[in-house]
C-alpha cells in the first residue's frame, strides 16, 4: 500500500481495503469482473420465461415502480428494454405519493383488471406485499417482484421469527436468496433481470450482446441516489453509469459552484431535481 499516499491509503482502510490488490479492485472497476452472473438470483430464470411469454403471447404489461430516485430510473430501465424488444403493450405505473403511498395497492390492481393487464413487473417495491399480491393472482396476474428492501416477518408466533413472502411468480431480492451482493438498489436489481433476460433471449429478439450497458446511465444514478454502500457490484454500476451521465448531471444543475458557495455537495443536491 506503500504506493499510495497517506490520505488515499487512510481512505482505503477505512473502506476494509488491506492490500495493494484490494486497492486494485476497488479504484479501478472491471464491468466483466465485478458484476456477477445475474442467473445467480434465485428466480431469475423463471422471470425471464414469464418475460419472453407475455412478450411473444402480445400480453398487457404494467411496470410498477416507486416514485423515488430508486424507482423512476428502474422503470427506465424496464422501459428500455421494451423498446428495444419493439414492444408496446405495456404501461408504466408510478403512484401517486400523497393520495396512494408507497408501494402495491388494491385500487390500483382493480384498474390492471380492467385493463386486462396479465403481468406486473415491480420496481422497488412489492417484497411486503403479500395482500396486494394475492389479489392480483386472484384477478389473473402474474406478478414479478424485483425490490431489494427487507420482507415482512411474523413475531406472532415467538421464537425465531419467519420471513413472510408474497405468492408472487418470480421474486428478485438479493435480501431474499444466496446472491452475492445484497446491498444493490432498486434499479440495480431490476438492471440484473435486464441483464439476465439479454443474456438468455438477445439472440432471439436479434439484441446485441451487452446492450443492457446502455441503461448503466439509469442503474448508477440510482445507486448514487439510493445511498447504498459504493463498494463491489456498486461501486462498478455507479462507476460505468455515472462516467459520462455525472459530467452532464452537475453542468445541468451548476452544480460545481453551488457546492463551492455552499461548502457541500452530494448525491442529494442533485438527483430529486
Amino acid at each position: 500500500m506503500q504506493k499510495y499516499g497517506e490520505l488515499l491509503r487512510a481512505l482505503l482502510e477505512k473502506r476494509g481495503v488491506r492490500d495493494e490488490t484490494q486497492a486494485e479492485i476497488f479504484l479501478n472497476p472491471d464491468y466483466q469482473r465485478d458484476l456477477h452472473d445475474p442467473f445467480l438470483m434465485r428466480d431469475m430464470e423463471r422471470a425471464c420465461v414469464r418475460l419472453y411469454e407475455a412478450v411473444e403471447a402480445k400480453e398487457k404489461i404494467i411496470i410498477y415502480a416507486d416514485y423515488d430516485c430508486d424507482g423512476i430510473p428502474g422503470a427506465v430501465i424496464m422501459h428500455d428494454l421494451l423498446k428495444l424488444l419493439r414492444y408496446d403493450n405495456y404501461e408504466v405505473y408510478i403512484p401517486e405519493r400523497n393520495s396512494e403511498g408507497y408501494g402495491l395497492n388494491l385500487e390500483a390492481i382493480r384498474g390492471f383488471k380492467k385493463s386486462n393487464a396479465k403481468l406486473i413487473i415491480t420496481i422497488d417495491l412489492g417484497i411486503t406485499a403479500v395482500e396486494e399480491v394475492a389479489q392480483a393472482e386472484i384477478d389473473g396476474m402474474d406478478v414479478i417482484i424485483t425490490d431489494h428492501h427487507l420482507p415482512r416477518v411474523d413475531a406472532s408466533q415467538g421464537g425465531p421469527a419467519p420471513v413472510v413472502l408474497p405468492r408472487a411468480y418470480a421474486i428478485l431480492n438479493p435480501k431474499v436468496d444466496d446472491y452475492p451482493e445484497k446491498m444493490l438498489c432498486g434499479a440495480g436489481v431490476i438492471f440484473k433481470f435486464v441483464q439476465g433476460f439479454i443474456k438468455k433471449y438477445g439472440e432471439y429478439f436479434k439484441i446485441k450482446n451487452g446492450a443492457e450497458k446502455w441503461m448503466l446511465d439509469m442503474a448508477g444514478l440510482a445507486t448514487l441516489s439510493d445511498m447504498v454502500p459504493l463498494t463491489g457490484e456498486n461501486r462498478a454500476l455507479a462507476h460505468f453509469g455515472m462516467n459520462r451521465g455525472w459530467t452532464a448531471l452537475t453542468a445541468l444543475t451548476n452544480f460545481w459552484r453551488r457546492k463551492m458557495k455552499r461548502r457541500r455537495g452530494d448525491s442529494r443536491t442533485i438527483f430529486p431535481r
